[in-house]
């Protein structure tokens, strides 16, 4: 687990055609709701060559729509549990991913992993640390904060690549 940096990310990207975001989390429990704040955000802002994929508790049902298509890159956000300080924004590599965090999904994130990594796509999982827990819709000003500052982050890392490779 790496603490997610624009260095970090661009190099991530750097060779990125088409994009997949798949946002996760469960909007009635409080900060589990960070990957949909990001994915909202995105929405708004659109960026280039990419598809945002509100997925909610269900990632199962874009799985095979991602795996038909030719995305180079599948970013999975989620809320996270890294006994980090609230609003700390992770890398996390496939192997350190604990089931019992993913509860709030159908299938195992790790499943969605392997059937992904089978398709060719290179995957990238960033999560946020929250700090609510429990039913709710209150969001922490971490969360909140943390959610703009990622969404900003990948639209301008998405942005600038794309308009680098358009020279």
């Amino acid at each position: 687990m790496r603490a997610l940096t624009n260095d970090l990310l661009r190099n991530l990207l750097d060779k990125a055609t088409r994009i997949a975001i798949l946002c996760l989390g469960n909007e009635l429990k409080r900060d589990d709701a960070a990957g949909i704040l990001v994915g909202e955000s995105l929405e708004v802002k659109s960026p280039p060559d990419t598809d945002v994929f509100l997925a909610y508790q269900s990632p199962e049902a874009y799985l095979f729509k991602i795996m038909d298509q030719d995305y180079s890159h599948v970013i999975i956000v989620d809320a996270a549990e890294t006994g980090s300080d609230p609003g700390t924004i992770w890398l996390i590599d496939e192997n350190e991913i604990l089931e019992e965090d993913m509860s709030t999904h159908r299938i195992a994130i790790q499943t969605i992993f392997q059937f992904l990594k089978k398709s060719g796509k290179k995957l990238i999982f960033i999560g946020i640390q929250r700090k609510l827990s429990g039913v709710g819709l209150e969001r922490s000003d971490e969360i909140l904060k943390a959610s703009g500052i990622l969404a900003d982050m990948l639209y301008e890392i998405i942005k600038n690549i794309k308009e680098g490779q358009d020279r």
